[in-house]
């Protein structure tokens, strides 16, 4: 009798720790806060935006947002004014689901950045969308650490790397 009554104030005990503590995550709205800078050779530098908690997760936010914005959106005032890949940025991620998902979630991104420069941060309040798994999204205001980067990308050998992985056709084919 001893054995079941711990044990189930065991399993009690873990459901409630379980339960009780769902973390919060905060998920920044998604802009396209890139301006163009120079595009010289291969190299496109452009000044980016990021968000986060930290200077390191700000900075790769912005590289996020850079690689973003040129696949889906185009970069403004540059001779890449037209998406990289295209407009449907849904479909199209869920038509290269294995390419996202090695790009983005494994960070394969950053082979493709030669170079990233700080140029300042400065903590804000922002607009954000709180996501909780019990209660769902809620906007609100919180505080971030906002960072502008300087990013170098390669794009001659990003644009090959989407023509071997047939997310893009190659030019002229």
């Amino acid at each position: 009798m001893t054995n079941k009554l711990k044990i189930i104030l065991i399993t009690a005990t873990l459901f409630m720790i379980t339960s009780c503590s769902s973390k919060k995550q905060v998920a920044f709205f998604p802009t396209s806060e890139v301006t163009y800078q120079d595009y010289t050779g291969d190299i496109l530098i452009v000044r980016v935006l990021g968000y986060g908690n930290n200077e390191i997760t700000a900075i790769e936010d912005a590289q996020w947002r850079a690689m973003e914005t040129l696949f889906f959106r185009g970069i403004p005032n540059s001779s890449i004014s037209k998406p990289l890949i295209g407009y449907n940025e849904n479909e199209l991620k869920q038509q290269h689901n294995t390419y996202f998902k090695d790009f983005f979630g494994y960070k394969r991104f950053l082979t493709f950045i030669s170079e990233t420069t700080f140029v300042g941060g400065q903590n804000q309040k922002v607009i954000a969308t709180k996501l909780d798994k019990k209660k769902g999204g809620k906007q609100d205001m919180v505080d971030a650490l906002v960072v502008a980067v300087d990013i170098f990308i390669n794009v001659k050998p990003l644009r090959k790397d989407l023509e071997q992985k047939k997310v893009i056709r190659k030019f002229g084919f």
